[in-house]
């Protein structure tokens, strides 16, 4: 069952992508260029979450030691597909989420399994500068078994604020979603994360960066706050590809419940592709 819900999703976002393909994004690149200059402006791009590109991310989280589990390793793994759609007269922005968790509290010790699949749908526009983007959200019960994710369909809603700058990118992206349906035995909950978003733009592709994720898991009663500083590097391609790698160590400032982080180390590598030369 499991299976047939990665798979049904998946080709979902096959379609998506085919029918996002086609379409001509280089005036919304334009426009979003129009506010920066230069070098500026391709950093913020890469580091931008919802540039209108097509976005791989493969993104890692290391738990050293998490609360309860002493000289143990947590792990998460994310593998991201973010999709620009121009529907209905609507920019879109269509992201879809497929976590590889590590839990330390598997009986038999840490053992990678995938979790819960997660789609949301950013609407977004434009005001002074800033991008606004809300919309909805569904999470269906993929993992592997309750230790690797809730056991239960969610629903709920998306919202980000971005602001770019010649300097960097301030901004924050907010998840809620709550259980509606699924398995009997799993009990039901709800998680909220907030993600701060801070970057500090250097020359030659070189930012700073703090992107630690706020999360309150009531599905684990896992709650924690990470503050993070880390650093990357943009490498612009001639054909509008960017690359983008980074490293960031987080500390938690506030953490509460059995296996929640006291620190963490989040690394990934970002892959931006320009639709409307393709």
């Amino acid at each position: 069952m499991r299976s047939r819900h990665i798979f049904i999703v998946v080709t979902a976002l096959i379609f998506l992508a085919g029918s996002a393909w086609p379409q001509e994004t280089s005036g919304t690149q334009a426009q979003e260029a129009s506010t920066e200059s230069g070098a500026a402006s391709d950093t913020n791009a890469a580091n931008n979450p919802v540039n209108p590109q097509l976005t791989i991310d493969l993104q890692n989280y290391v738990m050293p030691s998490p609360e309860g589990y002493p000289g143990r390793f947590g792990d998460q793994g994310l593998f991201r597909v973010s999709v620009p759609m121009d529907l209905l007269g609507l920019h879109q922005f269509v992201r879809t989420i497929l976590p590889i968790n590590t839990p330390v509290s598997t009986p038999n010790g840490p053992t990678a399994g995938v979790g819960d699949l997660t789609v949301y749908d950013l609407v977004l526009s434009k005001v002074h500068g800033i991008t606004i983007g809300v919309g909805p959200l569904i999470a269906a019960p993929t993992a592997r078994s309750e230790a690797y994710g809730s056991g239960k369909w969610q629903a709920g809603a998306a919202g980000i604020v971005l602001k770019p700058f010649n300097w960097g990118l301030l901004g924050v992206l907010i998840n809620y979603q709550h259980s509606f349906s699924g398995n009997s035995s799993s009990p039901g909950g709800q998680v909220t994360t907030a993600q701060p978003i801070a970057h500090y733009n250097f020359h030659h592709g070189f930012y700073l960066r703090s992107t630690g994720v706020w999360t309150f898991n009531s599905f684990t009663h896992v709650q924690y706050i990470p503050l993070g500083f880390g650093a990357g590097k943009v490498w612009n391609r001639s054909d509008g590809d960017i690359v983008n790698f980074y490293i960031e160590p987080q500390y938690c400032v506030y953490h509460t419940g059995v296996a929640s982080p006291k620190w963490q180390i989040f690394a990934g590598a970002t892959f931006k592709f320009p639709l409307g030369k393709r």
